[in-house]
């Protein structure tokens, strides 16, 4: 066996963007992360909570022991970004941090001998609150952003009354959301006891009767529409082996507060970069940048000098 050099993915930038890319100039970037293979419980909680670091000094990454290999798994995406943008987009830096997407190795005519982390992708648009990655350990059958029940494409449903009521208080609720919530729950059947108990008067809970629109509906000025990057990291073996009990190892979360003029396809190349330092570890509180936005211009691929174990021709 003879092994190969590592495939790198290099994505050109124009550099600064101008005034007429960003009418506005700096971004408002802000990442989470966790990695939950190594802080759980309170500890967790407690450093994915901790007050946001407006002057965060970005961990110096380390250098891997050996090339990690890995292979994305669309979840939720916007369709205004093509897929392939957002993987090109994510090689860069996650080869920084010594993870190596498979697909592109074997089109370099190089063969890992192995898969070691599925990569699942959330891409997107979505009414936020607060841009952090969840605080519970959860598995590749309860995945995603928020608790349970939301993706990026929309709000789901969700008690919001009674024994089994749930939220998710990071995300928020935007002012048709409240509408919409208070004409359901006027037009819920059944008595205020009913109500207290989860249950409508045909016996199921209420939410599956009338599509009750979700969430905790505190403090939601604070929410605004934001674009979304969450990158969710599970061992292959896990997954094969465990199916939906794979545990999440790490998972990552880049946000940038929408505004008039910007597409997410102009910011795509800068929150990608901004997550590289975070890949693998745990932020103390969100990570608050201002940073120019870049054009995305995907380069050619190019492979990095050096052997590295695991490819072979």
């Amino acid at each position: 066996m003879r092994f190969a050099s590592i495939l790198v993915i290099t994505l050109g930038i124009t550099g600064c963007a101008s005034t007429t890319d960003s009418p506005e100039g700096l971004l408002e970037v802000s990442v989470s992360a966790a990695n939950y293979s190594q802080v759980s419980g309170e500890e967790l909680y407690r450093r994915i909570n901790a007050p946001e670091n407006t002057h965060p000094v970005p961990p110096t990454p380390t250098a891997p022991t050996r090339p990690l290999f890995y292979a994305f798994v669309p979840v939720d995406y916007s369709p205004v970004v093509p897929l392939e943008t957002v993987y090109r987009e994510l090689a860069t830096p996650l080869a920084q941090r010594g993870y190596f997407n498979i697909v592109y190795q074997f089109k370099a005519g190089l063969a890992p001998n192995r898969i070691d982390y599925l990569l699942r992708i959330y891409c997107g648009r979505r009414f936020w609150r607060t841009p952090t990655v969840r605080a519970d350990r959860f598995t590749w059958g309860n995945d995603g952003p928020v608790y349970s029940w939301l993706g990026l494409a929309g709000p789901g449903t969700a008690n919001v009354i009674g024994l089994s009521a749930s939220w998710d208080a990071r995300v928020g609720t935007s002012p048709s959301e409240l509408a919409g919530l208070a004409m359901n729950l006027q037009e819920m059947p059944g008595n205020v006891s009913q109500m207290a108990e989860g249950m409508g008067r045909g016996g199921g809970p209420i939410i599956q009767q009338q599509g009750v629109r979700l969430q905790e509906q505190s403090r939601d000025p604070a929410a605004r529409f934001c674009y979304l990057l969450v990158i969710e990291a599970y061992k292959f073996e896990d997954v094969r082996d465990r199916k939906n009990d794979a545990p999440c190892a790490w998972a990552t979360f880049v946000a940038v507060p929408m505004r008039q003029g910007l597409e997410m396809v102009s910011v795509l190349h800068t929150m990608a970069r901004a997550a590289m330092p975070y890949l693998g570890t745990t932020t103390d509180g969100i990570q608050l940048f201002e940073l120019p936005p870049g054009k995305v211009l995907v380069g050619a691929p190019v492979k990095a000098p050096g052997q590295q174990e695991g490819t072979q021709r």
